[in-house]
């Protein structure tokens, strides 16, 4: 079996990166599993996450983001002709190799279209790693005006005639699932999550809360800047620690008013697990979530959760009451309530932990990869019947 990953460049730290390269090096480990990344902005940049030396990598080697550099006459002129060079190359690429399977995402409506029209015949998967709602409305600049608003309708009218045209759309749950045409064959399988191989499990007496998340408009830090606001009052003897890549100037709040609240800011940690198991609680705030990764991570280190029950992500991954608190979207008020409960109880934090690990476990790289080998093996025999 030969599968093809395709994405512009691996070279980013974020979440969809993390998950495909962790599929193929697992993949790679297979026994009569052939695996290639297909890049075209690779260039010399380090990956992003370790690449198992199983996986072979070729870049096609046009780097559409240097257009930015031209004039929008002359960047639109050079973009036909990258655009052109791209798919003369991939067709190449896909003729010589001849893969059973060719796999890439929704976020790229170039790539999904250089796909269908490739002459080369194999299965096309599409993976959704978005919500199909959010994946042109995220921005909240996409619906300032008239102009940009119709941009983005277009964009989604584009996207799902081009989705159709796959065999198959994985989606993360099944709430994004139903949100594509009811033409288009979906599947739901969930990510792959790095669960806590430490043998350790976090300080439930650490007075440590912690969130992890770019400084990103999605991520709702202002909510979580409310919440505590209101949660330092109460306990003005625990501290909350932030993590994640990004502007620190996302964070509305002086680091003076950070500090007389036990706010501390941080960068991404490559050791985020140490910094998991050095906590008592995870906290995530974001306005919609199409998975989450951190939450069963930090899951499998023994944090209980609490997030908001924003679309679509948490809901799929926290069972309220049980290994977490799942909030009603926005309310800050009952979020710092639900938060100051954990704070007051170790022995809530305790049980809430234990069933978090145990949650955590549906997410191992066994669990979920055999539901995409089976996937496989069922396209491929239907393709051949």
């Amino acid at each position: 079996m030969k599968i093809a990953y395709v994405y512009p460049q691996f070279a980013r730290l974020a979440g969809t990166e993390r998950v495909l390269i962790d599929k193929m090096n697992y993949l790679a480990d297979q026994k009569g599993v052939e695996v290639m990344m297909v890049t075209y902005e690779q260039g010399t940049h380090p990956f992003a996450y370790p690449l198992s030396p199983k996986v072979k990598h070729v870049d096609l080697d046009l780097r559409f983001y240097q257009l930015y550099q031209y004039n929008s006459i002359v960047r639109l002129f050079k973009w036909c002709q990258y655009s052109k060079l791209l798919k003369r190359r991939f067709n190449q690429l896909m003729e010589e190799s001849m893969p059973d399977i060719v796999i890439t995402t929704t976020y790229h409506c170039n790539i999904m279209k250089m796909i269908d029209d490739c002459p080369t015949r194999f299965v096309k998967i599409l993976e959704s790693h978005i919500d199909k709602r959010f994946i042109h409305s995220n921005d909240p600049a996409n619906y300032r005006n008239w102009r940009t608003r119709l941009r983005s309708l277009y964009d989604m009218k584009v996207l799902t005639r081009k989705a159709c045209k796959f065999d198959v759309l994985v989606a993360l749950h099944s709430k994004d699932a139903v949100d594509w045409p009811h033409g288009l064959n979906t599947r739901v399988i969930p990510n792959i999550v790095h669960l806590n191989d430490t043998g350790r499990i976090c300080n439930y007496n650490s007075k440590r809360v912690i969130f992890v998340g770019r400084y990103i408009y999605q991520k709702g830090i202002p909510d979580l800047l409310r919440i505590w606001r209101i949660v330092h009052k109460r306990h003005p003897d625990w501290h909350l620690d932030m993590y994640g890549d990004g502007d620190v100037q996302e964070v509305p709040c002086s680091e003076e008013a950070r500090l007389q609240m036990n706010i501390h800011v941080h960068q991404s940690d490559v050791n985020i697990f140490e910094r998991y198991l050095e906590s008592s609680i995870f906290v995530l705030t974001s306005l919609f979530e199409p998975f989450g990764l951190v939450m069963p991570e930090a899951m499998s280190c023994g944090l209980p959760v609490v997030a908001f029950d924003c679309p679509s992500g948490p809901a799929s991954i926290i069972t309220d009451g049980v290994d977490g608190f799942l909030i009603k979207d926005r309310d800050v008020n009952l979020f710092a309530d639900k938060l100051c409960s954990l704070m007051e109880s170790s022995d809530l934090r305790h049980s809430m932990g234990k069933a978090a690990i145990l949650s955590s476990q549906r997410y191992s790289a066994d669990r979920i990869m055999i539901q995409w080998m089976n996937l496989f093996n069922e396209l491929l025999a239907s393709r051949s019947s």
